[in-house]
């Protein structure tokens, strides 16, 4: 780790789960926060953190983001797009409600919030963006097609807006989680075992994540240590992804 790397992070979803453990992980590693989600009243107070209450899918709550972090500390260096929704049900039947608001959830909101964030980054000289999309972005699940199309949907945004800024020395990447213990699943132990189990037991690592684990690899990416990486979905799944479904995992 760069122990001199302090960066200025916009974080959504910051209230729980993934967003949440990032947040901590900044702060305890020096670093600054705007933590943005409905409800951030989960986070500890700390003199480098910022928080704003409101709804990634409103431009203003994203332009107000970009605002604190530059007033407050006069640059922007990293963005966490992390905030995000579920989405699932019968193509034929799920009311279209449900896929809208995956859509403006899981995807509008990271246009929004790389429209407002890179002409800051432009400003500070450089910086990096990390988005949260999933491994149901890489791959199909059953009945999660709004969620599904959403969280592929924005790994294509990443890759060409990736594209797009890389001449302005700035890098946008996505992490790709699978089963992780955040405030969307924590307690489908308890209303779904079997769901619950049955995400575990195909898990090659026969675990769910903890949120630190992906907010370390959220890190990483935005990091010095990534600084030749760019337009990456990197799977944080336990192997999930590597898997063809074809053949039983070893121990099963």
């Amino acid at each position: 780790m760069d122990v001199s790397w302090k960066p200025v992070t916009i974080i959504t979803g910051a209230g729980n789960g993934i967003g949440k453990a990032l947040t901590e992980l900044v702060l305890e590693r020096g670093g600054c926060v705007v933590a943005v989600d409905l409800d951030c009243d989960g986070l500890a107070a700390d003199e480098s953190l910022v928080t704003i209450s409101g709804d990634v899918t409103d431009e203003a709550v994203n332009r107000d983001a970009v605002a604190a972090a530059e007033q407050r500390w006069g640059r922007l260096d990293v963005m966490a797009l992390n905030a995000g929704v579920r989405g699932s049900g019968p193509i034929d039947t799920v009311d279209l409600a449900v896929f809208d608001r995956s859509i403006d959830v899981n995807l509008r909101a990271v246009a929004l919030g790389l429209r407002a964030g890179i002409p800051a980054m432009r400003r500070a000289g450089g910086g990096a963006v990390v988005i949260t999309s999933s491994n149901t972005g890489l791959n199909g699940e059953v009945n999660r097609w709004p969620y599904a199309a959403a969280k592929a949907g924005v790994l294509n945004l990443m890759r060409s807006v990736a594209l797009d800024v890389a001449v302005d020395g700035i890098r946008v990447n996505a992490v790709c989680p699978g089963p992780a213990l955040t405030g969307m699943t924590d307690n489908m132990a308890t209303t779904d075992p079997a769901r619950y189990d049955r995400l575990r037991h195909n898990v090659p690592l026969q675990r769910w994540a903890e949120p630190g684990e992906i907010a370390e690899a959220m890190w990483f990416l935005t990091s010095p240590a990534a600084s030749f990486i760019t337009g990456v979905a990197l799977p944080v799944d336990g192997g999930t992804s590597a898997n063809t479904g074809q053949g039983a995992l070893p121990g099963s």
